[in-house]
C-alpha cells in the first residue's frame, strides 16, 4: 500500500552531516526543488526563495562565516564536503500581507519548514541527504553580500545537499500517548 511506504519514507529520513564528494546529478536536484514549489503555504504566499550554491569557494567562505559565529576551530565541513548548499530566503515582506490578528512570523517559518520537509523526502526518496543548517542572525550581513541577496530577504538555513558518507543513525521519537491530547490537555 502506498500509505505504508510514505510512512516508511518519513521514519527511515534521517539528517546527514557527512557527504561524499559526488555530484547530485541536475535531474535530481530539479526534483527536490519540485518538491518543495509544491508544498503548503500560508495563504498561498510561498514566502521562499532559494539560492543553489555549487560554487567551491562560494561553499568554503559559508562555512567559514558560519563556523567563525559559532567560534568553531576550522571550517565546518558540514558545509565544505557536500556538493550542493541551498540558502533558504524569506521574504520579509510577505509577514505585512496577513492580517495583524495573525501570527505573520509563525505562518512564514511553518511554510518554508513544510517546503524544506517536502524537499527531504524528495531527497530521502532518491538515495540523497539533505539538512537543516540554521544560520545564526549575526551572519545575514555577511552571506547577504556572499550571496547577493537583497535586504528584504533573510536567510533562516542553509540546506546540504549530497549523498551520504555515513551510516544511518538511529533516533527515538515519543510514544503518541505522550504528546497527543484529545479534547483537552491534562496536567497531573
Amino acid at each position: 500500500m502506498i500509505d505504508d511506504e510514505l510512512l516508511e519514507l518519513m521514519k527511515e529520513r534521517w539528517t546527514v552531516r557527512k557527504f561524499l564528494d559526488r555530484d547530485v546529478p541536475e535531474e535530481e536536484l530539479d526534483k527536490i526543488l519540485e518538491a518543495g514549489r509544491w508544498a503548503p503555504s500560508g495563504g498561498n504566499k510561498q514566502p521562499w526563495e532559494l539560492v543553489i550554491i555549487k560554487d567551491r569557494e562560494k561553499r568554503d567562505k559559508v562555512a567559514e562565516i558560519y563556523s567563525e559565529a559559532m567560534g568553531l576551530k576550522g571550517r565546518s565541513k558540514r558545509y565544505t564536503t557536500p556538493p550542493i548548499l541551498i540558502a533558504v530566503c524569506i521574504d520579509t515582506r510577505v509577514r505585512d500581507s496577513y492580517p495583524d490578528e495573525m501570527p505573520a512570523d509563525f505562518i512564514v517559518y511553518a511554510s518554508v519548514g513544510s517546503m524544506v520537509q517536502n524537499m527531504m523526502l524528495m531527497a530521502a526518496e532518491l538515495g540523497l541527504g539533505l539538512s537543516w543548517g540554521t544560520q545564526p542572525k549575526r551572519v545575514q550581513k555577511e552571506l547577504k553580500e556572499l550571496l547577493d541577496i537583497p535586504e528584504h530577504l533573510e536567510i533562516p538555513d542553509i540546506l546540504q545537499l549530497g549523498y551520504p558518507d555515513q551510516e544511518r543513525y538511529s533516533s527515538s521519537r515519543k510514544e503518541l500517548d505522550d504528546f497527543v491530547h484529545h479534547d483537552s490537555v491534562m496536567v497531573d
